[in-house]
């Protein structure tokens, strides 16, 4: 009775996990055979070598984890808003790099700083591959679509899917379809929008055709997008609602 005592199953336990993070880590078998080997000496030796180990291994990988790296940026962020511009305006004057034109442009964008995101994507496409840059196209068709220029945008996502259809992706897809709405190209726009509603991962193309179909008159079919984007939303996880917040909104506030 005494083997399995709560303290030897508790022992046994901690071993375990121990031992799967040494494995999936791919260190040294030497520390379950080290686990093992203390085990058979006496609690004290067990418990100094764990202590070894989550001091050596455990909490590095832990504080260098996705998670935590995201953490700690996020928290950067929140105590200095700007410091990512910074640093990536910072690397335009310094290399002034087609990636590093990029990096600040994606950073304008997200920021509302078309016109500077527009500059700096023109500037980028100076480089060996010109207008030929698939990444480059796209983000200025982004840009562009986002200052209003609807027809420039449209240009732009035109030759982005004869430059290379594979990244003329639903994200694409979409800025396109607004694009065309841009210009009052409804019958356009309600064409590509039909594409890409089905595949794009998220309620925002869903909410954003209905809108468009609800200031076309087209009542019917606008409603029943919402209804769509309330049910889809409504038994999904809660991390797919809280990424949906907004449409969700848009959706409640546009239904009768």
């Amino acid at each position: 009775m005494g083997y399995f005592s709560t303290l030897n199953i508790a022992i046994l336990l901690i071993d375990l996990a121990l031992a799967w993070h040494v494995i999936r880590s791919g260190r040294t078998p030497m520390w379950i055979m080290g686990m093992g080997l203390a085990s058979f000496i006496n609690v004290l030796a067990l418990v100094a070598l764990w202590l070894a180990y989550l001091a050596m291994a455990v909490i590095p990988d832990f504080l260098n984890s996705h998670g935590m790296r995201r953490f700690r940026g996020s928290v950067a962020q929140a105590a200095d808003p700007g410091r990512g511009y910074r640093e990536k305006k910072r690397q335009v004057e310094l290399v002034g790099s087609v990636d590093a034109k990029r990096a600040l442009a994606e950073e304008s964008v997200k920021r509302g700083y078309f016109a500077e995101a527009i500059e700096l994507y023109e500037g980028a496409m100076q480089g060996p591959l010109g207008g030929n840059d698939p990444t480059l196209l796209k983000g200025l068709g982004r840009a562009r679509m986002l200052a209003g220029q609807g027809a420039e945008a449209e240009a732009l996502f035109v030759q982005l899917k004869t430059v290379d259809p594979a990244a003329f992706d639903a994200d694409a897809e979409l800025d396109y379809a607004r694009a065309l709405a841009l210009q009052n190209k409804n019958d356009a726009a309600v064409t590509q929008y039909e594409k890409v509603v089905s595949r794009y991962p998220g309620e925002e193309a869903r909410a954003r055709f209905g809108l468009l179909l609800e200031s076309m008159g087209q009542h019917d079919r606008a409603q029943a997008l919402f209804s769509e984007i309330i049910k889809s939303v409504k038994d999904a996880p809660g991390y797919y609602r809280s990424r949906q917040r907004e449409w969700l909104s848009i959706a409640k506030s546009h239904l009768k």
